[in-house]
């Protein structure tokens, strides 16, 4: 992924730059997440066939995919690519698809945003309350962490969406072809 040409170093450069880092690490680590989710669960299969009955392995590989979608959808966010109907949304004129745009963004930012605040809010009752995941090996709150870091993530982008859709600076995807002639 790749912004278009920007004019400048002003302040809202260095934020989306900072922001597009960030979508890029979460990223990054949720394609990490996802091939140690693979071995995991190819692993607790073999396990499981030779009649071993591991408690806590079902709780990890829950806590993965957890951290998998949160972790997955940020730069999804950043992009508006999570919510998209292109059948329609393609056909809409263009003043159009930016007041959608608009909407969208403004729509991810309050939901993402409450979502974020009441994740938050359920983590910290899950420390106080010492909350174990099911299997009683582990706290929970590694687990319930990835709602308001992935939704508090979520929020920024869609600002950061917001942002480039009112100031012209649009996030795009870059082809095969686009990225054979950069060079990278």
């Amino acid at each position: 992924m790749a912004r278009s040409a920007s004019k400048g170093l002003g302040l809202f450069n260095v934020l989306d730059l900072i922001i597009l880092r960030v979508a890029q690490a979460a990223d990054q680590l949720s394609a990490f997440i996802c091939a140690f989710l693979i071995v995991v669960t190819t692993a607790s299969v073999v396990v499981y066939q030779a009649g071993i009955s591991i408690p806590w392995l079902d709780d990890v590989l829950r806590a993965l995919l957890i951290w998998l979608v949160y972790m997955g959808c940020v730069p999804l966010a950043l992009n508006n690519d999570h919510i998209s109907m292109d059948a329609v949304y393609l056909r809409m004129p263009k003043r159009l698809r930016k007041v959608m745009d608009v909407i969208i963004a403004l729509i991810g930012i309050g939901l993402c945003g409450f979502i974020t605040k009441m994740g938050y809010d359920s983590m910290m009752q899950s420390i106080a309350y010492g909350e174990l995941v099911p299997s009683g090996y582990f706290s929970s709150w590694p687990q319930n962490l990835a709602i308001p870091l992935g939704f508090g993530l979520m929020t920024v982008a869609y600002l950061s969406y917001l942002l480039s859709v009112l100031t012209g600076r649009r996030l795009h995807h870059l082809t095969e072809e686009q990225r054979i002639a950069e060079g990278s």
